[in-house]
């Protein structure tokens, strides 16, 4: 049980004068969050709609998964070269820039989109290779933003602090998340280009919002001299192994969720549902992903347990097999929450174990965000081929062999740390306040 829970002072003892005074510098990093919201809703609600729309230019199945694989793939290989050459660069300076060339790739793609509604012919092929590349270049763009973004809210805190921290931030993206696919959904039934149109308004409106940010003025938390930073004893082979088996969640969560997001939306109309519900579909995920960030942000319990990831894979098994067979708009429905409540927590578990102890925080978060795009990419991608070469429900088997590959995965970690550490008398430590780990 955290300190907090017992009415103690985070860091610190019964009696004691807080360590770190949270209050201040969450209210100051209102613009990381507002700028959060808003980039997320953009982004949601961009590609939310981007199946129909390319089916709308005369995409195919094909180029429905290469559009986000190759958005994915663009963003990872950024943030190799963001990692190894850029982490100089000042947080503000950063995301601004990256906010910038993210309004230029949105515009751009409004002008693909009408200008291949109105040509049409043999020329689309040329005009949804062009949407495709501005994607890209979006993506490539938001490698500048993420990592940096989630540095700025989270540097100098640890242990509770920290969680809350990545809470308050986990809630502000995911809620932008949960309103960007339903207005995607309807504003693609006015017209195909209006979600990309609301998306740049939206990375407009996270511009000016972001500028209110001050470099620093969430980095630091105030001390008092009563008492300095302690070292927590975290356990570091637990919380190694923590941060490999979350890491197969993640990437399992994401590669499920790639296929559902990019193939499911063409059965999801064939099964005689509208665009608007295929994006309350996506907005039901967002909402339970929403809710999961939440409470794993504002609850500490579940930290090192490790089985508590496992037993989310087997509700991302679930998830899947009900998106396999499942026909009625309830039941599909019911599989959207699930998919949401397991990507949430795996999202959160392999961003916390990932920040835990660690001096190099934008390094940390580049994994984190890589993680998250190998699995898009791959999900994406893998999703594309297959339904275009296989069959319309392939893809979805290639996501359970992948959970089910995750979940081996993790259950020889866990069973090989135990083994470990039984000989030498290990017991999991509690975390009470800041580790220092490389």
């Amino acid at each position: 049980m955290s300190e907090e829970s017992k009415g103690m002072t985070p860091g610190g003892r019964a009696g004691e004068l807080p360590t770190v005074l949270p209050v201040s510098g969450d209210a100051a990093a209102w613009p990381q969050y507002g700028a959060a919201f808003l980039m997320a809703a953009c982004l949601s609600m961009a590609w939310a709609a981007m199946p129909f729309i390319l089916c709308d230019i005369g995409g195919t199945n094909a180029h429905v998964g290469y559009a986000p694989a190759i958005n994915n793939l663009a963003y990872m290989i950024a943030l190799l070269v963001t990692g190894a050459h850029l982490t100089h660069l000042r947080v503000k300076q950063a995301t601004l820039s990256a906010g910038f060339v993210a309004f230029g790739a949105m515009g751009t793609m409004c002008l693909v989109v009408l200008l291949a509604l109105h040509a049409g012919g043999p020329d689309s092929l040329v005009f949804i290779w062009i949407l495709i590349a501005a994607g890209a270049v979006g993506g490539a763009t938001m490698a500048l933003y993420w990592p940096f973004l989630m540095s700025w809210v989270s540097s100098d805190y640890e242990g509770v602090q920290l969680n809350r921290r990545f809470g308050w931030y986990n809630g502000a993206w995911s809620s932008g998340g949960t309103i960007g696919p339903v207005i995607g959904g309807w504003l693609f039934e006015i017209h195909p280009v209006l979600p990309l149109v609301g998306a740049a308004v939206a990375v407009a409106l996270s511009q000016v919002i972001l500028s209110f940010g001050r470099d620093g003025s969430t980095l630091k938390a105030s001390v008092t001299p009563a008492s300095e930073p302690k070292e927590a004893p975290y356990d570091l082979r637990l919380l190694a192994d923590c941060r490999w088996i979350s890491r197969i969640a993640l990437f399992s969560a994401c590669a499920s969720y790639a296929v559902i997001r990019s193939q499911f939306a063409l059965i999801f109309r064939d099964l005689g549902y509208t665009e608007a519900q295929f994006g309350l579909y996506l907005t039901i995920y967002a909402l339970c992903n929403f809710l999961a960030l939440i409470v794993a942000g504002g609850w500490a319990r579940w930290h090192f347990k490790p089985g508590l990831l496992l037993v989310g894979q087997v509700v991302l098994l679930v998830t899947l097999l009900i998106t396999l067979y499942g026909r009625a708009l309830g039941v599909l429905f019911v599989s959207s929450t699930l998919l949401g409540l397991a990507y949430g927590f795996a999202y959160s578990s392999h961003l916390y174990y990932g920040a835990s102890g660690s001096k190099k925080r934008s390094g940390r978060m580049a994994i984190h965000e890589i993680v998250i795009s190998l699995g898009l990419t791959i999900g994406s991608a893998a999703g594309g081929y297959l339904c275009d070469h296989v069959g319309r429900y392939s893809p979805y088997w290639f996501a359970v062999a992948v959970v089910v590959l995750g979940m081996a995965g993790q259950v020889a970690i866990h069973l090989g740390t135990r083994m470990r550490a039984r000989p030498l008398g290990t017991a999991p430590a509690r975390e009470v306040g800041i580790a220092k780990v490389s």
